[in-house]
């Protein structure tokens, strides 16, 4: 019975450990930083694109019950939810539960910024964009921020009542 020779290629040395995880330890420094930037990046656009479905859901929904419907944006809170335009029945976030209305938050370092309805620039911490029965809406925009610096726009056709996400360069 023969012995199996040991090759004297088998195997890694502790020299060839130490530098094969130095390179990978510095490509990984190098990929990181570019790896929370595409997070928030992408952290933005998921919130941008919520806001946006919610906005074409109220104009289906005002559509289909035949009433005027709004989403209201706290900007104080960063909260959005949808409400009945001529009886709003939320005005206070904390009861949306025991009111049956289902709250929507930004992400963490997501905030609304500039909101207009019509041609007017909402000054107001909470804002109503409206939607009516026949499709159409008042019209407006509102920005979506980052921390920093990105920023998208969902605008608001008044005629169709359709919301278009626009990308804005910071």
């Amino acid at each position: 019975m023969s012995r199996k020779a040991r090759r004297p290629g088998a195997g890694f040395t502790l020299l060839e450990m130490v530098v094969v995880l130095t390179i990978a330890g510095m490509a990984f420094s190098l990929v990181l930083p570019g790896l929370a930037r595409g997070l928030v990046r992408w952290r933005l656009q998921g919130a941008v694109r919520e806001v946006a479905t919610t906005m074409k859901f109220t104009r289906n929904q005002s559509v289909t019950r035949r009433m005027p419907l709004q989403v209201v944006m706290d900007r104080s809170q960063n909260l959005y939810w949808l409400d009945s335009l001529d009886a709003p029945v939320l005005q206070d976030p904390h009861q949306a539960e025991e009111k049956g209305i289902r709250l929507f938050a930004l992400p963490a370092g997501i905030r609304f910024g500039e909101v207009t309805v019509g041609d007017i620039t909402a000054a107001d911490a909470r804002v109503g964009m409206p939607f009516y029965p026949k499709g159409n809406s008042a019209g407006g925009a509102v920005q979506i921020l980052d921390e920093r610096g990105g920023a998208y726009r969902i605008s608001v056709d008044s005629v169709t009542g359709h919301a278009r996400i626009q990308r804005r360069e910071p």
